[in-house]
């Protein structure tokens, strides 16, 4: 059974998780994988972290998954796992907010009417009273 190209982990994704499991390997923590796992320790982190329902995105993670890792390189004692990573990502950024638009009077008048004609031709409704 073939996986459709989407559900694939992106190249920056693994890119990212393998950097930061790198930085981990060489603090030597407790439990840590043997060397030669590591390949396999990776690709379990990345189809762990990438099944989650966060809807990845590079413009938007890369910076909160290294801070993640350096958070967990500062304070574990213990290999991590996976969960304490995404407990360690701060917040998205939030994006700004589009401002209430401004209209004028006559634009709301032409949206007014405009919408009446609408629901009139569609037999949605009738004319409210004064407009």
């Amino acid at each position: 059974m073939s996986q459709d190209g989407a559900n694939q982990p992106a190249q920056w994704f693994r890119d990212e998780i393998a950097q930061g499991l790198a930085r981990l390997v060489v603090l030597r923590l407790q439990n840590a994988p043997w060397e030669d796992d590591i390949a396999y320790t990776q690709q379990a982190w990345v189809d762990t972290l990438w099944a989650r329902p966060i809807g990845w995105d590079a413009d938007l993670d890369t910076r909160r998954l290294r801070t993640a890792f350096q958070r967990l390189s500062g304070t574990v004692n213990r290999w991590p796992a996976p969960r304490q990573l995404l407990e360690a990502m701060p917040d998205r950024p939030q994006r700004p907010r589009l401002g209430k638009p401004t209209m004028s009077e006559s634009q709301r008048r032409q949206n007014r009417d405009r919408l009446q004609r609408l629901m009139a031709e569609t037999g949605i409704g009738g004319m409210r009273h004064g407009r």
